[in-house]
């Protein structure tokens, strides 16, 4: 395993990048969804994003089907489409069913436990989104944004990291 520090030098903060983009909208949209969205929504969008996950994983004809309707040549690119689609249908169906109340307590502890739980959706979800890449286009990052989000146990890691953090709360 890499040393952590050593990544951080590696990476080029003065040339914007996708790598940069990567950072930032990482800490943004994080915090941004921390102030935006209940503890309803945001469980929602932890099961929508599962929920799709596996389906794209397990069920290799939705993202043909996917290809053939959106005209999509790289298989990588149709699992992409379909991880989106899928998402989006849970969440629209879901979050009108099954996820109703999105009222919470907002007291000053619940800051810090959204900040964090958003922290660890929002890379989980940049985690699902670059490992469907093509491999030209995954290489092509840093090697902090490679260790993040493409090391061999990170998909492992961010897939079970907001589960265990539900747990421990």
């Amino acid at each position: 395993m890499p040393d952590f520090q050593s990544l951080i030098h590696t990476f080029n903060w003065h040339s914007p990048s996708w790598d940069l983009f990567i950072l930032l909208f990482w800490l943004v949209a994080s915090v941004l969804f921390a102030f935006a969205a209940g503890r309803g929504r945001m469980l929602l969008i932890l099961v929508s994003t599962y929920m799709a996950q596996l389906l794209v994983i397990k069920a290799p004809f939705l993202s043909d089907t996917v290809a053939s309707k959106f005209n999509i040549g790289a298989a990588t690119l149709s699992q992409l489409a379909a991880f989106v689609v899928l998402f989006l249908i849970f969440f629209i169906f879901l979050g009108r069913y099954a996820f109703r109340s999105t009222a919470d307590g907002r007291q000053i502890l619940a800051l810090p436990f959204t900040l964090v739980f958003t922290i660890l959706q929002v890379g989980l979800l940049i985690n699902i989104v670059i490992a469907y890449l093509p491999d030209y286009v995954q290489n092509s990052f840093s090697p902090l944004i490679q260790f993040l989000f493409l090391h061999p146990n990170a998909g492992f890691i961010w897939l079970l990291a907001p589960i265990v953090f539900l747990i421990v709360i």
